[in-house]
């Protein structure tokens, strides 16, 4: 396993160092690899993480501008997630007839599910969440969300979206080169760290409800809140 994340981390280095040396190239595939991400449904097989992960190491470098490529990647998750929900919209009677749709039915009703369960935050934070985020926005689409809301979403959390996987690649290659480590930590170390914050955010009611025993008072408060609703729902 560790011997397949070297290879894929080492052959996106190889890559990102080939075009860092032109902007425009490190650009337009920046720009390329946001919007794939967000595709509907098709994201699922695009490594934004890694890339963006890698971009903000070059970036701690030198080699790569901050503002350039953070514009780049804003604009692909903006663009993304706008077309993704376009296909949901216009496709929303037929969509699990269509190929490649047809095949992630499951996928596209846990998506359903979700969006249901949490409205116009499953937006924002969906794109927050791998197996989710390439779902969401299309789904938006599906149920008929308006456009004005989603696309106000959809660059508010692009916003913070790309400041997410940009910054951990810089901040820790800084750390983990005046230590004396290699880049290639960078995706393994900020992979790790976006997975625990984002697995935060999503079941912060569960964990909650786990330690709630503990915490006195405010655990009680909490069972009050949230525990009925979990047990019935």
């Amino acid at each position: 396993m560790f011997d397949l994340f070297h290879n894929i981390s080492a052959d996106l280095q190889i890559f990102l160092n080939a075009v860092s040396g032109n902007f425009w190239l490190t650009f337009w595939f920046i720009f390329a690899i946001s919007i794939g991400e967000a595709i509907f449904v098709l994201g699922l097989f695009v490594p934004s993480t890694p890339v963006l992960l890698l971009a903000g190491g070059l970036i701690a470098e030198g080699r790569l501008p901050f503002w350039e490529v953070y514009f780049a990647a804003v604009l692909g998750a903006v663009i993304g997630d706008a077309l993704s929900y376009l296909i949901g919209h216009f496709l929303k009677d037929t969509i699990t007839e269509i190929w490649p749709f047809r095949d992630q039915r499951a996928l596209i009703q846990r998506g359903e599910a979700f969006f249901a369960r949490h409205g116009g935050k499953a937006v924002f934070v969906g794109r927050f969440i791998p197996g989710v985020k390439a779902v969401i926005p299309g789904v938006a689409g599906i149920m008929g969300m308006p456009s004005a809301r989603f696309t106000i979403i959809n660059v508010s959390s692009a916003l913070l979206w790309a400041a997410a996987h940009l910054l951990p690649g810089l901040l820790l290659t800084a750390w983990l080169k005046s230590i004396g480590l290699s880049l290639e930590l960078v995706i393994m170390v900020g992979s790790l760290i976006l997975a625990a914050l984002f697995v935060l955010l999503h079941f912060h009611r569960h964990i909650l409800l786990f330690f709630a025993p503990w915490l006195g008072k405010f655990g009680r408060a909490i069972q009050a809140r949230w525990g009925q609703n979990d047990t019935t729902g």
